[in-house]
């Protein structure tokens, strides 16, 4: 009987003791190598995310290689849309930069003109790329809802006189 109890308790303590022989396979989350949210892929390249919101192909959540320039940027989302407004495009960063800016004014209509990439600055970690509607835009976009109430206010205007 001092056998078995021995046995069992030799066999709790391997079972509680034991280490896990199963390789892990790191997952793409676990190559964070900074505080600034850059991450490492499989084969080393480092990359990061970014937002892209506004007039572009595919506005969202972005994961791009870190040393990317504000025009692959928005190629890989898809380019700006029909309407866009790219004398005011915005970047936000999450941290303000060494100088204190916590917001960029960039005017893309220069670089789309001329192939200029002076004015663009060094794409960051959760960097929100923001490229908003013209104005004439909006308004094409509402002209669906404009002519239907023109056109009821005509039928009202057409039935009244009857």
């Amino acid at each position: 009987m001092n056998k078995i109890k021995y046995y069992i308790i030799f066999f709790t303590f391997n079972l509680i003791l034991a280490q896990d022989d199963v390789i892990k396979i790191p997952i793409f989350s676990d190559f964070q190598i900074s505080s600034e949210r850059y991450l490492t892929d499989e084969n080393g390249n480092i990359m990061m995310y970014v937002n892209v919101w506004g007039e572009v192909g595919r506005a969202g959540h972005h994961l791009v290689y870190e040393g990317i320039d504000l025009a692959t940027l928005i190629s890989i989302v898809g380019g700006p849309q029909p309407g866009a407004n790219l004398k005011k495009a915005k970047i936000y960063r999450e941290v303000p930069d060494e100088n204190g800016t916590l917001v960029y004014k960039i005017d893309l209509n220069n670089y789309f003109e001329s192939g200029d990439r002076s004015d663009f600055i060094k794409i960051k970690p959760n960097d929100t790329v923001i490229i908003p509607k013209k104005p004439t835009a909006y308004f094409l976009e509402q002209i669906g809802a404009i002519n239907t109430v023109l056109s009821l206010i005509n039928l009202y205007f057409q039935v009244s006189r009857l």
